[in-house]
């Protein structure tokens, strides 16, 4: 019998097969093979069911525990703090968004790394959202600390994505309810590339979409608006194509919509855009 070793944890065939019957119902050789690796390279076991196996919009994504995010953005003695979640002052019970600063070491001086989660993109629905109305600011906040962290450890947390970012994966379109009985309407579910593009014409879709962003801006905001607007004048000026389009969401965002990527992933996908666009003569 062959073994797998995952770092320090070995993995035999047997339990290879029972993942694939049990915890990877349906992934393809090439999708297990996969998912192994990212267990790999986390150090956990997938039978231990710290990192899961899913399938949204048709391309396998693993799905974490923010416990997991929080050790691995530790195991590299760089980060040094991580903030509790901010909230507007005024959110009425619900958030409407929420904020978290992971700090890094960097040369030996910590640096803040800020990300923010907006209910309209995470609420799941009432379907599936009875911890969303239960606990709405420990998840809300939860997703803004799993796109901090990944800010901040990119390398090490590439591609994970906590539990509580993907529940809105299965949300359908409805209202979703506020405290005071009013009502906000979400933005459909987007933790995919190929089959969730605000706009087929761009690479990132109208900056304004999100009603809540307008009312209630944030510095983040602000700069994730203006390299969206970069991105669509860059995406007519080059011409491209859905497929050319699809492939740049592919390689910069990892599978995250433009409102919910990391704005260094955003930043980095629009400068080499900026690389690519024709000089005026």
């Amino acid at each position: 019998m062959t073994e797998t070793a995952l770092a320090t944890i070995v993995v035999t065939d047997d339990q290879i097969a029972l993942v694939k019957r049990t915890l990877a119902q349906g992934a393809t050789d090439e999708e297990l093979r996969l998912f192994l690796f990212d267990c790999k390279r986390q150090g956990v076991h997938p039978l231990d069911r710290m990192l899961h196996f899913t399938k949204r919009g048709g391309r396998y994504t693993p799905i974490t525990s923010i416990d997991l995010m929080r050790t691995r953005a530790a195991d590299t003695s760089e980060c040094a703090g991580i903030d509790d979640a901010v909230f507007p002052p005024d959110d009425d019970g619900l958030p409407k968004w929420a904020s978290v600063t992971v700090y890094r070491l960097t040369d030996g001086k910590p640096y803040p790394y800020k990300a923010t989660a907006r209910w309209t993109e995470y609420y799941p629905g009432d379907a599936q959202g009875m911890m969303w109305r239960k606990m709405p600011h420990t998840m809300l906040g939860k997703c803004a600390e799993a796109l901090a962290l990944r800010k901040a450890f990119p390398k090490q947390l590439q591609g994970l994505y906590a539990r509580e970012e993907m529940d809105q994966a299965a949300r359908e379109d409805v209202p979703a309810p506020r405290a005071n009985g009013a009502t906000t309407v979400p933005r459909p579910a987007a933790p995919g590339v190929a089959d969730h593009a605000p706009d087929t014409s761009q690479v990132g879709g109208p900056a304004s979409s999100d009603e809540a962003t307008a009312l209630f801006p944030t510095p983040e905001d602000e700069e994730r608006n203006t390299l969206v607007a970069e991105a669509m004048r860059l995406s007519k000026a080059l011409k491209l194509t859905v497929k050319d389009r699809e492939a740049f969401k592919t390689e910069y965002l990892a599978g995250a919509d433009v409102y919910s990527a990391d704005l260094s992933a955003l930043s980095a996908m629009v400068k080499e855009l900026q690389k690519r666009e024709p000089k005026s003569a």
